[in-house]
């Protein structure tokens, strides 16, 4: 007897040939075995990397599930992957990064992961590959079927008139079933913007839900230094400079220590309905850059908010994103 397993949604590949999934969509798959006898399903999970023949030491057992005889169960296999899965990848201080290795993991998994599915009748392997895309869609716009032309940014041919001289980093998917030998990595392609205007106030680089990455040129810029007090220390309403007195009266000091840190509201001005779409869902990024100019690092921020409102009778609008600094300088006082 051997297992069958059946994906969920009609349409999403489950089986022996490796191929592309999205890490935050699910893959349910269905699973039943005709052996009366089967009590037990086992799933070894082994990590291959993705540009070469080896990986790590295979996860022997990592999924056991009971099975009733002749019935059947639902295993999700991102949930599995993500169990196992390293998030944390975002390491970057500048446009290398981004098309290095550490790039590159950011948007596709580094390891290809390998299901083997058997029993505690049968020691006969039933095999599943899959290479994740760090990203999902959304209801709306998903696709059982993915491949190496699905589209892993929201806005595949952007022309940004602010982002003259700064460097952006494309991604390709390869196509699983071109590759001669065990290299599935992604393809990266740096280049300098030569078209357009030089950005005014610097450029928001976002993590896109789908996958990759995108870029864009802001124009406008307002900054805001800020502040808070931390820690509390009880006395009157003044004391005297001198202990011994004849000093002169002073108001002391009730905090132990300041933090500073700064935030800054960018807009870029007159985007089509279709940019704004895109350049909206920075709503929902992990992880938001600012580069104040084509020379700086990358800062990351935190995304206080973004809005993207597109006015029917121009068929378009303006940008806005409002970010906060992460780090935070302390003055102590106490």
């Amino acid at each position: 007897m051997a297992l069958t397993i059946t994906p969920q949604i009609s349409g999403q590949q489950a089986d022996g040939t490796l191929s592309y999934c999205f890490l935050n969509e699910p893959l349910k798959v269905h699973i039943t075995d005709s052996d009366i006898t089967v009590n037990e399903i086992f799933c070894d999970v082994t990590q291959i990397n993705n540009n070469a023949a080896t990986g790590l030491p295979t996860n022997v057992k990592y999924v056991v599930r009971d099975i009733v005889s002749l019935g059947g169960i639902v295993v999700d296999l991102m949930k599995v992957v993500k169990q196992l899965h390293d998030f944390d990848v975002y390491h970057f201080s500048d446009d290398s990064d981004l098309s290095g290795n550490a790039g590159k993991d950011s948007v596709l998994s580094k390891y290809i992961y390998r299901f083997d599915f058997y029993t505690n009748v049968s020691s006969s392997l039933t095999t599943i590959l899959k290479l994740p895309i760090l990203g999902g869609r959304t209801f709306e716009n998903f696709v059982p079927a993915v491949n190496h032309l699905t589209p892993i940014v929201e806005l595949l041919n952007f022309d940004n008139a602010y982002l003259k001289n700064y460097t952006n980093v494309s991604y390709t998917l390869k196509d699983i079933s071109a590759v001669g030998g065990s290299d599935y990595s992604l393809t990266t392609v740096s280049s300098v913007v030569t078209q357009g205007d030089e950005s005014c106030e610097g450029r928001i680089i976002w993590k896109s839900k789908l996958g990759a990455w995108m870029y864009w040129g802001m124009n406008l810029k307002t900054s805001k230094p800020t502040g808070s007090y931390q820690g509390s220390i009880d006395n009157g309403m003044f004391e005297s400079t001198n202990f011994s007195g004849g000093g002169n009266a002073y108001i002391p000091v009730n905090y132990t220590s300041v933090n500073s840190n700064y935030s800054i509201s960018l807009k870029c001005l007159s985007l089509t309905a279709l940019e704004l779409i895109a350049v909206s869902e920075i709503n929902g990024s992990p992880a938001v850059y600012y580069q104040k100019d084509n020379n700086s690092s990358l800062e990351l921020m935190k995304l206080t908010s973004a809005s993207a409102p597109i006015k029917t009778h121009i068929n378009g609008g303006d940008f806005s994103v409002s970010l906060s600094g992460l780090f935070e300088y302390e003055s102590r006082v106490k």
